[in-house]
């Protein structure tokens, strides 16, 4: 899935020129013209007490779109050729969420440039758009297990791979870990929990709704889909950022309209390109493996079983702790061996308390066999199928904007 791009746009070269000391300036063009906010690095009074301001610049700001909001910035320093640059998640300008969505750089790109000549038309047609450059594209793909206990443990043991001139990052959360140097030029990769991630969106949009913000109104009712919210859970996302250097070491073309060519001429292209990016923090895991006993909802099941209750209703900690002990001691040792360790009638009972909790005698007798199979490659564990990226019931959604656009 294409999560983000960001593209970069010259102006036409007959609004600019440069200097014999290669210093580059507009030709007839007032910065108050093009009506986009601007600040200034440097404010003075002078000599009439008039104040006035010198160093003038665009912050970043976000373009409103349908759904979430698109960053974009005027670059004018005289040292290069004045560009503008947007940046954005395709498919959250697209669906508004990125949990899934498309491969397809077009489809983003001309939802990113349609939503710029919408909030400033004067200046998008100032723009050079055949000669449109990309800084970078996020590639992501995600792997599922089970449930979110599983996936923090999974997150918590890739904090500790790196391969090669693959490095973990010293920058980790408790739902993230990231692989590469912040200042890198070539690529970055990290490793997330999107359910968490997702429901912190969802409770920042709901904040903004409150505000009655017309665009995050319309993000909520797309989040409030339970299906979207059961589809996250157990989504571990791998995440790379691909920069133009390593594009061009890579052979892919960075202007936009090539890149895009590029693509349709190889429709698997972020598919390639993601596989070659992360192909060494997958190669560390093979040949590592991963328990995935899971003890939590071993303790939930017994502590909710009826059988651990006192006469006065109250749940007895110290029949849980032996009901546990004995469910752990059957797991290393085997109900085979435990059975000559104790005595016949408080072998039985456990055993008979066990079952009573929802284990069944079968399950027992084989949970010491099945611990092998509790021990997995890591790899398996980690498995990215492309074929399962999306749900049945996803429908690729459609730009509303064209190349007539631009």
């Amino acid at each position: 899935m294409l999560d983000h791009i960001c593209i970069n746009a010259p102006f036409d070269s007959s609004f600019y020129s440069v200097d014999a000391e290669g210093r580059y300036f507009f030709i007839d063009v007032d910065l108050h013209s093009l009506e986009i906010p601007l600040a200034s690095r440097s404010v003075y009074k002078d000599e009439d007490g008039e104040v006035h301001n010198s160093h003038l610049f665009h912050p970043y700001e976000s373009v409103p779109t349908h759904y979430t909001g698109m960053a974009m910035k005027v670059f004018f320093d005289s040292s290069y050729a004045p560009y503008v640059q947007i940046k954005a998640s395709p498919a959250k300008l697209l669906q508004g969420h990125n949990v899934f969505g498309s491969d397809n750089i077009e489809q983003g790109a001309m939802e990113m440039i349609g939503f710029l000549h919408e909030a400033y038309p004067v200046l998008a047609c100032m723009l050079d758009w055949p000669s449109a450059w990309v800084s970078h594209i996020d590639v992501t793909y995600s792997c599922r297990v089970k449930d979110q206990t599983t996936a923090k443990k999974v997150l918590e043991y890739l904090g500790n791979v790196s391969n090669g001139q693959t490095r973990i990052s010293k920058k980790a959360y408790d739902t993230s870990r990231y692989w590469g140097g912040e200042t890198s030029r070539l690529v970055q990769h990290k490793c997330y929990l999107k359910h968490d991630e997702f429901m912190a969106q969802f409770a920042e949009q709901q904040q903004q709704a409150k505000k009655l913000d017309k665009s995050a109104i319309r993000v909520i009712q797309v989040m409030s889909d339970q299906r979207l919210i059961e589809w996250t859970i157990g989504l571990l996302r791998f995440e790379s950022r691909l920069k133009k250097r390593w594009l061009e070491r890579n052979g892919i073309p960075t202007n936009l309209f090539e890149l895009i060519r590029f693509q349709k001429q190889n429709p698997n292209l972020l598919q390639t390109l993601w596989t070659k990016a992360t192909h060494s923090i997958f190669e560390a895991l093979r040949g590592q493996t991963m328990k995935l006993t899971d003890d939590t909802s071993v303790l939930e099941a017994i502590e909710k079983s009826e059988i651990v209750l006192t006469k006065s209703g109250k749940v007895s900690h110290t029949k849980v702790r032996n009901l546990f002990a004995m469910y752990c001691l059957i797991r290393v040792k085997g109900i085979t061996e435990l059975k000559t360790t104790y005595s016949k009638t408080s072998f039985h009972r456990l055993i008979a308390d066990l079952c009573l909790c929802g284990f069944s005698k079968a399950y027992l007798q084989n949970l010491h066999t099945e611990k092998a199979n509790n021990i997995i490659p890591f790899v398996k564990l980690v498995e990215i199928d492309f074929n399962q990226q999306l749900p049945e019931w996803y429908v690729e959604p459609q730009s509303q904007f064209n190349y007539q656009v631009a």
